[in-house]
């Protein structure tokens, strides 16, 4: 997994983003398309046809849990974003914009995958890009919540309290280790509760706290 920090903003760049607008016109980048609307009944025979609908099927989100595409998103959106090699790019955005490359062809810059997401969804996320037609993707992004703690030799954890019977699970094995960042998060939740946490990369992991 790789790590992409898009570059620092300038001020004039910054105040753009925050009043709504697009600060890729300052860079003289080509702005994002649009997401596609109803076609017309009739269209000049030079214009290009829409792009494709974002591809349906089984992708894997994480944690091995294997989910249907089409009702897991929290924002769908199209971009042109040049420079982009392969037709599937997946990423993670971390708390502070950091973008962590899970999976991509080449070395792209992602700014612009992630920035059109941001204007919908704040990080961090995951998100899934899609080759629509040339340099048109289609991104589907998903709210996560991200900890941080150390928790070495391990990708995924399970802490579950039921009744005041706690339990750990480190990569599926029983475990009595003690993970407190956890406990805080359950502890939210109720006296009963179910906390999961896979790792993104080093001390930084997806978590999910549900009541039993």
């Amino acid at each position: 997994m790789g790590l992409f920090r898009r570059r620092n903003e300038t001020l004039n760049e910054q105040l753009l983003r925050e009043a709504g607008l697009d600060p890729a016109h300052v860079r003289d980048e080509p702005p994002p398309v649009p997401e596609p609307s109803a076609a017309p009944e009739s269209r000049p025979k030079h214009e290009p046809s829409a792009p494709a609908p974002f591809p349906v099927g089984d992708i894997n989100l994480g944690h091995g849990h294997r989910r249907g595409i089409a009702d897991e998103w929290d924002t769908m959106v199209t971009v042109r974003a040049a420079n982009l090699a392969g037709a599937r790019i997946e990423f993670t955005t971390l708390p502070d914009g950091d973008i962590l490359v899970e999976k991509e062809e080449g070395d792209g810059d992602l700014a612009p995958l992630a920035e059109a997401v941001e204007r919908h969804v704040d990080p961090p996320y995951r998100a899934i890009a899609a080759r629509q037609d040339g340099d048109v993707w289609a991104v589907g992004a998903k709210r996560i919540q991200v900890a941080k703690f150390e928790f070495a030799e391990a990708d995924a954890i399970e802490l579950s309290v039921n009744h005041g019977a706690q339990q750990v699970r480190v990569d599926g094995e029983p475990s009595d280790r003690q993970v407190p960042e956890l406990e805080q998060l359950g502890e939210r939740e109720g006296p009963n509760y179910c906390v999961e946490a896979g790792r993104i990369d080093g001390d930084f992991w997806e978590v999910k706290a549900t009541v039993l």
